[in-house]
């Protein structure tokens, strides 16, 4: 399902752009600041509805204008898809095929789009939320009743902490089963995915790095005990302090490089390789499931990698199933492949240089 045609109306710096774009991969070279991440974060509104530098999608919106818009025409084997975005007066409107959406769930599954950027060492460094976003994401694009499951269960938890609040011990028999359940619903996709995912990531990152690395799912309660029996055990504690302690909301990935926790003994460049690793690998999960990886953002790449390690990452951008769309200062810094579109941006302005 590539991206063929984009339209973007003041987005950022972007006042009015207008792209035909290659089926499997482009380049956007361009100056800092002159819009190139900026163009990215359109693409990415296409398929989720935000930026993936804010969540705030008022901080988008080009100074002096009140409403900014992302058109994309994306291919569907012999048909065309037209998504459309806009955003104004704080709401956003999401129209797919002519019809308005609701639900950025289809917007989602109609445009997979993936993001390898400069802060994407923040999966290896930030705290287990940003991972259990990454991991959950994952899991919605290949089970396709995951998202009933994991609202089930945050309903759950949301039930289950208010009557822990409320000091209502004599109510937590019935809403310990329904989080149970739900819970173990949420378990349990989560770790099918996790064993495919780190299949595919331990081959790619020991490619990019010489080392091996691996990927572990910690589930939120002690390995080896069954939840029931560890929400059993936590239940003074969680009535001390007024919410649930272990659970799947505590989950995270255990990410290795060799026999040392990544997060801890790696550099900022083997963060920046271990991250780029992990979404590819989730291209890959995606696109063994689909058929085809979606879209895939690498903004920058050769930002804090030598020329040998971009050199590793290029090879497995190659492999990936997946559009790409990938930015740089210059021509020096990512040399574009042969015969795939190159875009050149400046203040603003992009044209086609091929």
């Amino acid at each position: 399902m590539p991206l063929e045609r984009l339209r973007v109306e003041n987005v950022r710096c972007l006042s009015s752009v207008e792209l035909v774009l290659g089926a499997r991969q482009n380049f956007v070279f361009g100056p800092n600041g002159a819009g190139k991440t900026s163009l990215l974060e359109s693409m990415f509104m296409l398929g989720r509805g935000r930026s993936f530098r804010t969540r705030q999608t008022g901080r988008l919106l080009k100074k002096g204008t009140s409403r900014l818009s992302v058109f994309g025409e994306v291919r569907e084997g012999q048909s065309v898809r037209r998504i459309g975005v806009a955003f104004s007066a704080g709401n956003l409107e999401v129209r797919i095929d002519g019809g308005n959406e609701q639900s950025l769930v289809e917007l989602a599954r109609t445009f997979p789009v993936h993001v390898i950027d400069p802060r994407a060492h923040d999966l290896i460094e930030a705290g287990p939320s940003e991972r259990r976003r990454f991991l959950d994401a994952g899991v919605f694009h290949v089970e396709q009743a995951y998202l009933d499951a994991w609202r089930g269960f945050r309903r759950a938890l949301g039930q289950r902490n208010a009557a822990l609040k409320q000091g209502a011990s004599g109510q937590l028999g019935i809403w310990d089963s329904v989080f149970l359940q739900s819970a173990e619903e949420v378990h349990a996709a989560r770790e099918r995915y996790v064993q495919a995912l780190g299949a595919a990531f331990a081959g790619i990152g020991q490619r990019l790095l010489g080392r091996a690395v691996t990927l572990e799912y910690e589930a939120g309660w002690r390995r080896g005990e069954r939840l029931e029996a560890a929400l059993r055990d936590s239940r003074g504690r969680d009535l001390k302090h007024g919410f649930t302690q272990v659970g799947p909301h505590r989950a995270d990935l255990g990410i290795r490089l060799g026999t040392s926790t990544a997060r801890d003994t790696a550099s900022r460049g083997q963060q920046k390789l271990i991250a780029a690793a992990l979404v590819i690998a989730q291209v890959r999960t995606f696109a063994a499931s689909s058929g085809y990886g979606g879209l895939l953002l690498v903004d920058d790449p050769a930002a804090e990698l030598d020329p040998q390690a971009l050199g590793l990452l290029r090879n497995e951008l190659e492999r990936v199933e997946a559009q790409l769309v990938m930015t740089a200062i210059s021509e020096q810094a990512l040399a574009p492949g042969l015969g795939h579109p190159v875009f050149h941006v400046e203040q603003g302005e992009i044209r086609a240089v091929l």
